[in-house]
């Protein structure tokens, strides 16, 4: 979810969710990062049953809070406030947080997560996604690029990256292997 298309009601929403939910939805916020596969909606459906709060909401603030989260893995602690603030998260909330203290923690944590052996790669497939659309939607609504990796032990991951972003991906790729063969002849 990019957070600057957040609409003022989620936004409220997001901001007046009860204080003692918070750190459920934090880690269900957190969870979701983790590569087990696993689907959430049970978790979901307990916690909207428990608290009373409607399965809408809860995925849409949880949906806030993964913006949220991607946002901290980005940006330094003083871009990541910045940016919030920017998009009109008061500062209020932002004390409220419970990440901010221990970031560093929680990003290293993320990122060994997120690191998964590809050394057992069994097959990659891609296709592009386009939707079919007038040329006024064709901006708001790019290519994507979707990959779908399956490891030898069954695992299967699915990517989807926007046709300009595969683009660079594949010329700074290709750029790195002609660098390194460059190194490997002067060598």
């Amino acid at each position: 979810m990019n957070l600057s298309e957040v609409s003022k009601s989620s936004m409220s929403l997001v901001q007046d969710f009860p204080s003692e939910y918070r750190s459920k939805i934090m880690k269900m916020a957190l969870l979701s990062f983790s590569p087990t596969g696993q689907d959430h909606a049970k978790f979901i459906d307990d916690f909207s049953k428990v608290s009373n709060i409607p399965k809408e909401h809860i995925y849409e603030v949880l949906g806030v809070y993964i913006g949220i989260i991607r946002l901290l893995m980005e940006n330094n602690d003083a871009e990541f406030s910045h940016k919030l603030t920017e998009i009109g998260f008061s500062n209020d909330f932002l004390g409220k947080l419970s990440f901010t203290e221990n970031r560093e923690e929680i990003v290293n944590n993320l990122m060994t997560k997120k690191t998964t052996d590809f050394g057992k790669l069994s097959s990659i497939k891609w296709r592009i996604d386009i939707s079919l659309s007038n040329s006024a939607l064709m901006k708001k609504i790019p290519a994507n690029v979707v990959f779908s990796i399956t490891l030898k032990n069954k695992k299967k991951y699915i990517m989807e990256v926007e046709a300009r972003e595969f683009h660079k991906l594949r010329f700074n790729v290709a750029l790195l292997l002609k660098e390194m063969s460059l190194l490997k002849s002067i060598k």
